[in-house]
């Protein structure tokens, strides 16, 4: 049966956070790995790195384009990229802002799915792809509106190409995680207005609000990302897999 050892897996948001996390765990595991993120390449592990703004329709379809001329296939898209936002007050945040944010995480999500999408069926590849969405998506917040509504909509992108391409043996699932030790928690504290004392106290009060009492480390999301990629598992389709200490069961929401 085939393995991770078989796989060329394309990375986006490859740069920082769960996306180099995610790079670093598929390159351990042998995979053929291809990252990607806005500007230099900050990790030098992989095959290959590509500059991408996957907010640009024509160069997202050229580096699935690259790198199907270059390794025959995409066996698994592990898209990762995204942005929380600059406004933590919906009230305060303007129409532009909102659709900047709705535009990175939802258009580019929906934009490498198609065109990854169009590569697996034009080869008959029986892929995965898996796509980051969040706990965020799932329950009302006060602050970074645009941000959650635009995991909302990965999640619609999610089940709709798990219906559209499951026929085609394609499976495609999300991790939504909830609290995770990387600097999107800093940015968030500093979008709500509260200092380094101030961000500590309040990462103390969210991991008390979880099951778990503390938060993620990237690599257990990449673990998950791993689990869900596996080529034995493509039978697992349409699932948003919550990695986040629980936050679920009726407390930390």
């Amino acid at each position: 049966m085939l393995s991770v050892q078989d796989q060329v897996v394309l990375v986006t948001g490859a740069n920082g956070g769960i996306g180099a996390s995610v790079l670093t765990a598929f390159v351990e595991s042998g995979a053929t790995v291809l990252g990607s993120d806005r500007g230099p390449r900050r990790l030098e592990l992989g095959a290959g790195y590509f500059d991408l703004d996957i907010t640009d329709e024509a160069a997202t379809a050229q580096v699935v384009a690259d790198v199907v001329s270059t390794y025959g296939r995409i066996d698994a898209l592990v898209h990762a990229a995204g942005i929380l936002g600059q406004t933590a007050d919906p009230l305060r945040t303007s129409t532009g802002e909102f659709e900047r944010i709705m535009t990175v995480n939802a258009s580019g999500t929906f934009t490498i799915v198609r065109e990854t999408a169009r590569a697996m069926l034009d080869r008959d590849t029986k892929g995965t792809m898996l796509l980051f969405s969040s706990v965020a998506a799932k329950e009302g917040r006060r602050t970074y509106l645009p941000y959650n509504a635009s995991k909302i909509a990965v999640l619609h992108i999610m089940w709709s190409m798990a219906q559209i391409l499951g026929p085609a043996g394609i499976s495609v699932n999300a991790i939504t995680p909830g609290p995770v030790d990387t600097s999107m928690w800093a940015q968030f504290a500093e979008g709500v207005g509260v200092d380094a004392d101030g961000a500590s106290q309040a990462r103390k009060e969210r991991a008390a609000q979880l099951p778990m009492q503390r938060f993620a480390q990237p690599d257990e999301v990449s673990n998950a990302a791993l689990f869900l990629t596996n080529p034995q598992n493509r039978y697992i389709t349409g699932v948003s897999l919550d990695v986040a200490g629980g936050a679920h069961l009726g407390m930390g929401s």
